[in-house]
């Protein structure tokens, strides 16, 4: 007696990069936010050519860091997306072939 084994494509992890995707853009929200509320505080009392040159840089660090909403939609809207499209076209030939995998040996 042959044994036979289902094949699958599993896309759990993928689905739970997008799940994740959004939990670390709403704590980077909240980073940013923190950050802006410490500087906003810090720089109330604070005055001068340091205070500047201070809120120069952290001007300058929120600039350059950007959006993670921006760099995580792009991944999400095109290598995830491209991904879990071939894993889903993947699935479907290993659901016909789980049907008959041993072709048709009656022949």
């Amino acid at each position: 007696m042959s044994s036979s084994k289902f094949n699958s494509a599993d896309t759990s992890k993928i689905a739970q990069f997008e799940k994740d995707s959004k939990k670390v853009c709403a704590e980077f929200k909240a980073i940013q936010k923190e950050f802006q509320r410490i500087n906003k505080e810090l720089l109330s009392g604070w005055k001068g050519v340091g205070a500047d040159a201070y809120k120069y840089e952290t001007d300058h660090i929120l600039e350059k860091i950007g959006s993670v909403d921006d760099v995580l939609d792009a991944i999400n809207n095109s290598a995830v997306k491209d991904i879990r499209q071939q894993y889903g076209k993947l699935d479907d030939d290993l659901a016909e072939f789980n049907k008959n995998p041993y072709g048709d040996e009656s022949e």
